[in-house]
């Protein structure tokens, strides 16, 4: 009896299922070699870290430089806040491009019109079959290029010059920079604009889009002084003195790099005109 009563209280201990545990193999995919746990392939372990440009990021990079030239139409004073104070001069470094390429672009379709004057005065007057004034477009784009260039550096170093003078160590050449560009973002159509109406040639259309460009130029001009109001935070009693401080070497500015630049670019497309309506009078004269 004792014998039974030992064998009843012994434990039983129930089977354990075992489970089955299935291991994802890792491979390289360079080489096919097989990888342990977090194993980096000897094949890619010591290649550098390419950044690659996918199109997904060309494409949210081109939506974002396009929302910010709306925004700048629909919220100025926030987008330019916005802008200054980003970490990032990627979109305003992508905007001045597209800007200046529009310049030139502009300046192209100008002297289009300058030599299409030319030979249409030529002919008026005179049964002269000739081609006129024939511009180096590809001259006359790059030196837009660089034209805007000079013209957009000036404002940012003027504001940056009478930040120091104010005491403001907080506004900087980057801060400068990406709120000149953001705020002047919208003469992206202007440009643009204005160059078809020079092509299409009609006068009513090149007098209403002048005006049209003096309107949004003058947008633009107040956008950035009211961003450099806002970002520096001067003080009321001195507000006015370094508004018109900033204006005013930022005209001087601008007339200085007119006079250096009128000197020496704009001399020699002058002169090429000038030696094209020579050639005309000499044939006419004849």
């Amino acid at each position: 009896m004792a014998e039974e009563k030992k064998e009843t209280t012994k434990k039983r201990t129930p089977k354990k299922e075992v489970e089955e545990v299935t291991i994802e193999k890792r491979f390289c995919t360079n080489c096919g070699k097989e990888l342990k746990g977090n194993e980096i392939c000897d094949c890619s372990a010591n290649e550098p870290v390419a950044s690659t440009i996918t199109k997904d990021a060309i494409l949210n990079t081109c939506k974002e430089v396009w929302e910010t030239i709306i925004n700048a139409f629909k919220k100025p004073a926030k987008t330019n806040s916005e802008e200054a104070n980003s970490n990032k001069s990627t979109k305003s470094v992508i905007l001045i491009i597209i800007l200046a390429i529009t310049f030139a672009l502009y300046l192209m379709a100008t002297f289009a019109g300058i030599a299409k004057g030319v030979e249409e005065a030529a002919g008026s007057i005179f049964t002269y079959s000739g081609s006129g004034y024939d511009p180096n477009y590809f001259q006359i784009f790059i030196y837009g290029i660089l034209i805007y260039a000079i013209l957009a550096i000036l404002p940012v170093v003027s504001a940056l010059i009478v930040a120091k003078i104010t005491k403001n160590s907080n506004y900087t050449f980057k801060k400068s920079f990406n709120l000149y560009v953001t705020s002047n973002a919208p003469m992206v159509f202007v440009y643009l604009g204005m160059a078809i109406i020079l092509l299409m040639n009609v006068s009513l259309l090149t007098v209403l889009g002048t005006i049209a460009s003096l309107i949004i130029g003058v947008f633009c001009f107040f956008n950035f002084i009211l961003g450099f109001n806002a970002e520096t935070k001067i003080k009321e009693d001195r507000r006015s003195y370094a508004i018109t401080g900033l204006i005013t070497l930022w005209i001087v500015m601008v007339v200085v790099a007119f006079l250096v630049v009128g000197a020496t670019i704009f001399g020699s497309i002058v002169n090429d005109v000038n030696n094209d309506i020579n050639e005309i009078n000499d044939i006419l004269n004849w």
